[in-house]
């Protein structure tokens, strides 16, 4: 606060802010754990000259397939809730009436809560994503630990539910919407499943499983290249499902025994029906595939990581 005497020679007061106020007034992002612990919705941030603030419009959800041929049902130890072979963080902006559809690697490395047989915790330690998973009940327990390890990878982003589809489940899914209509990414071929590449088709049933779940654990990099197929079909399925949702109690109905969820899937689609997705909906983990003691691992890029937290979850703050 600074003061100034006026030619009738009285004082007055005028509020200036220093240098050290301004600085205050945001928080400076200089490296990913910077966005940790805090309340997404408030405040200001600034990276790279640039002043941002959370979309508070966002609603998120975790959507994941689980490496799991069954109707879902209570794991039989606290090791075998089955892996997160799927994962995607669907990011609504309801009042752009937009979608983000975000691909997360199942191998990406974050900090895992390991429990034993017995349910008891042993040690959290970096492991593929995939995993945390499996260390629970393989109901609503592995969700909410799934959950918490995709907050530590958005740093406490805010997640308004989640849903898993046991991958037995999904060819049911899939003929329930009427098939879903692609362009092949590569050639697959699984018994008498034959999927040419380049050319468009409706996947049946057996055919979107295939296309789904297919990969040669031989091979490296096959994990990345399945995890592009999964985000094609996501997209084409979300497409599909908001432009017809009358389709949507037909496919709940059709997986709802292979699922666990937190939110009403009926409703959420009626209540996003009309957003947008499109290519530019389409987001994916910036990283890079390596080995570890003989398993795949995905190595975040730290930078892009921000940038992309950046784009998808705020809005430059003159906005």
């Amino acid at each position: 606060t600074g003061a100034k005497t006026v030619s009738d020679g009285s004082v007055h007061t005028e509020e200036t802010t220093t240098a050290d106020e301004q600085k205050a007034a945001y928080r400076e992002i200089t490296a990913l754990d910077d966005f940790g612990g805090e309340n997404w919705d408030e405040g200001v941030i600034k990276y790279n000259g640039k002043l941002y603030r959370y979309n508070s419009g966002l609603k998120n959800y975790l959507f994941m397939g689980i490496d799991n041929e069954n109707t879902v049902q209570p794991a039989k130890d606290g090791i075998s809730g089955g892996q997160s072979d799927a994962m995607f963080l669907l990011c609504l902006d309801e009042a752009a009436r937009d979608v983000k559809i975000i691909a997360i690697n199942r191998n990406t490395m974050v900090p895992v809560d390991v429990y034993d047989r017995e349910g008891n915790f042993l040690v959290q330690m970096d492991l593929q994503i995939c995993l945390q998973h499996g260390y629970g009940d393989g109901m609503k327990l592995s969700c909410l630990r799934s959950v918490e390890a995709v907050d530590r990878l958005f740093k406490d982003v805010p997640i308004s539910g989640y849903l898993t589809l046991n991958m037995g489940g999904m060819a049911a899914v899939n003929d329930a919407a009427g098939g879903i209509t692609l362009t092949p990414l590569e050639t697959l071929i699984q018994g008498d499943v034959i999927i040419p590449q380049g050319s468009e088709i409706t996947l049946d049933g057996k055919q979107a499983y295939t296309y789904l779940r297919t990969r040669d654990i031989n091979k490296e990099g096959t994990s990345d290249d399945r995890l592009k197929r999964q985000q094609q079909y996501v997209t084409a399925f979300i497409q599909k499902i908001l432009s017809n949702p009358s389709l949507a109690n037909k496919v709940y109905e059709a997986g709802k025994d292979y699922m666990v969820a937190s939110i009403d899937p009926v409703k959420l689609i009626n209540s996003s029906k009309d957003m947008r997705v499109d290519e530019n909906s389409l987001y994916s983990i910036p990283g890079e595939t390596g080995f570890k003691d003989g398993f795949e691992t995905y190595d975040i890029d730290e930078t892009a990581m921000i940038e992309l937290i950046l784009d998808v979850f705020y809005k430059e703050a003159g906005e």
